[in-house]
């Protein structure tokens, strides 16, 4: 009889995972959104800085094949921005009409550039993008400005390394760095005078 209740036991508790298994396979679903695994992605062009555009690159260059995306908010987009600019806050990036409207322009060839107040606010929206395999996304490198209450914007210099350090580390790990040693320098410690007691007068 414990044998048969056993049995039935270990029946139902199979019946019950396989039916757990099977509702999680019915309703799983892709993510929409998957990161490429390729560190060259983002590495290559942040080493080689090419994936930035100055204010003057886009006054001389042919703008017909580019499409500006303004990451700011609708409020600060409202206040002014880019000529033929559209307005994709950076939390709507991934929005499905947002991310298929980047997806058309990135069939049609166009050069993706990402602007924000400065460069450091449309950095991520460049990573997100560029980690989700969409290719030729700049970022420009202005400032924006309101003088007089008419919209500006103004180059933003972007600091560039004053040395190569991936070279200078590479040396340092083969041993070819000569390492200098420097001898503590000597301190002399002065004593302290004692003040003397002022005598009593008349």
């Amino acid at each position: 009889m414990k044998e048969l209740e056993r049995t039935k036991r270990i029946s139902f508790s199979a019946v019950i995972i396989i039916l757990v298994v099977l509702i999680g396979l019915l309703s799983f679903k892709k993510a929409a959104n998957v990161f490429k695994n390729d560190k060259t992605l983002t590495l290559n062009p942040i080493v080689s800085q090419d994936y930035i555009i100055s204010k003057s690159s886009i006054d001389t260059a042919s703008v017909s094949n580019m499409a500006f995306i303004d990451v700011r908010s609708p409020f600060e987009y409202s206040k002014g921005h880019i000529k033929n600019a559209k307005n994709i806050y950076t939390p709507d990036l991934l929005d499905p009409k947002n991310k298929e409207y980047i997806l058309d322009l990135e069939k049609e060839n166009k050069t993706i550039v990402l602007y924000g107040a400065e460069p450091g606010e449309a950095s991520g929206a460049w990573m997100l993008l560029t980690q989700l395999g969409i290719k030729n996304v700049k970022l420009l490198s202005i400032k924006t400005n309101y003088i007089h209450n008419t919209f500006s914007i103004s180059d933003f210099p972007i600091e560039k390394a004053q040395l190569d350090y991936a070279a200078y580390m590479k040396k340092a790990t083969s041993g070819k760095i000569e390492v200098k040693k420097v001898t503590p320098k000597r301190v002399i410690k002065l004593a302290k005078k004692k003040k003397k007691v002022a005598e009593g007068g008349c």
